[in-house]
């Protein structure tokens, strides 16, 4: 799948498309979910991260509980992960962390959203129900 709309972008200097912004995943249709494997660690880079996605694995900071809102947001770097595929995620990723910061970073900003989104709280919720039973 490509990570960048091709209508949106600039011309580079061989007149290609190049992208500016990432796809929204939170309106992709009907995305096949990945199973989603969760592990405590005693510590993340940076050392605030309360948590951390590295494609469909998530890592917790021992200590930090992890509640439906956080497991949503890491739920929506998983999407994005998918969508874009691990170089292009690393690279965007980074490129925008760079460029705006955690805060302004659009992927980061995406996965804010996620944390009050039906889509993901449910899958959330899903995924914690199932670790209560198992």
């Amino acid at each position: 799948m490509n990570c960048a709309p091709a209508s949106v972008g600039r011309e580079d200097s061989q007149k290609r498309k190049v992208p500016d912004t990432i796809p929204d995943p939170l309106i992709l249709a009907n995305p096949p979910l990945l199973p989603v494997k969760i592990f405590r660690v005693p510590w993340l880079i940076p050392n605030w991260a309360r948590a951390q996605t590295w494609w469909n694995v998530v890592l917790v900071r021992r200590g930090v509980r992890l509640t439906k809102q956080l497991l949503a947001h890491e739920l929506a770097h998983v999407l994005q992960w998918q969508a874009c595929g691990p170089l292009a995620f690393v690279c965007r990723y980074a490129r925008h962390l760079v460029a705006q910061g955690y805060t302004h970073n659009p992927l980061e900003i995406l996965a804010r959203l996620a944390e009050q989104d039906d889509f993901y709280l449910n899958w959330a919720q899903e995924i914690l129900n199932s670790a209560k039973k198992g």
